[in-house]
């Protein structure tokens, strides 16, 4: 099925944007019908996805849940260091690869074109709705005095809040979920157009159960 590219593409019409642009993703739904403690119970990794795409609610939802803003001030779902948001979250879909900016709950197109292959060397990647690149920026800390060795440990400490995250939504929603370290860093630093200063640190795949 391919309900989130339909429905992406009917947003960017009625929009009247391109595929370069910006879109605004629908309000977070924050209800959920089971209990914290029900979705620790359920979570864990499994790497068995149906070839179905989320909606673009349930994307928003997924979204918020991994590293959305959750008061009026800014801040995020999930702690950091010294106040420094220095993670940023790429969507792989099937109709894209997507940069998440958290403030204004929006998504950009980086890349057009199914790259969920690409980001790894498992035959699942490519099949299930989104692979989550979470991305570390050093260049964030440049105004600070921490030493980068402290930086770095930041930044997977944060990617590891992130983790957390998705992994308890996911099982919330009856959705399957992994964690990965294995990938093509270099190759995938060049589609989703890094910088220097950023690294990818892990990848997390998404997707409906068969």
């Amino acid at each position: 099925m391919k309900k989130f590219v339909t429905a992406l593409i009917v947003v960017m019409v009625m929009a009247g944007c391109a595929f370069s642009e910006t879109v605004k993703l629908p309000a977070p739904d924050k209800t959920c019908s089971m209990t914290l403690t029900e979705a620790l119970t359920f979570r864990r990794s499994d790497r068995d996805f149906d070839d179905e795409d989320l909606t673009l609610q349930e994307l928003s939802n997924l979204l918020w849940a991994a590293g959305g803003v959750n008061r009026p001030d800014g801040k995020l779902v999930y702690p950091v260091a010294m106040g420094i948001q220095d993670i940023t979250i790429y969507v792989f879909g099937r109709e894209g690869v997507f940069k998440y900016d958290p403030k204004s709950h929006s998504i950009e197109l980086v890349a057009e074109g199914d790259h969920r292959k690409d980001t790894g060397k498992q035959d699942f990647v490519g099949k299930a709705a989104v692979n989550l690149a979470y991305v570390h920026d050093l260049g964030m800390w440049k105004d600070s005095k921490a030493p980068e060795e402290v930086v770095r440990r930041c930044g997977f400490a944060h990617t590891g809040e992130i983790v957390q995250n998705v992994y308890l939504y996911s099982a919330a929603m009856g959705w399957n979920c992994v964690v990965r370290m294995s990938f093509d860093a270099e190759s995938l630093s060049k589609l989703m157009k890094l910088s220097d200063t950023q690294n990818i640190t892990l990848i997390q795949t998404v997707g409906v159960k068969p």
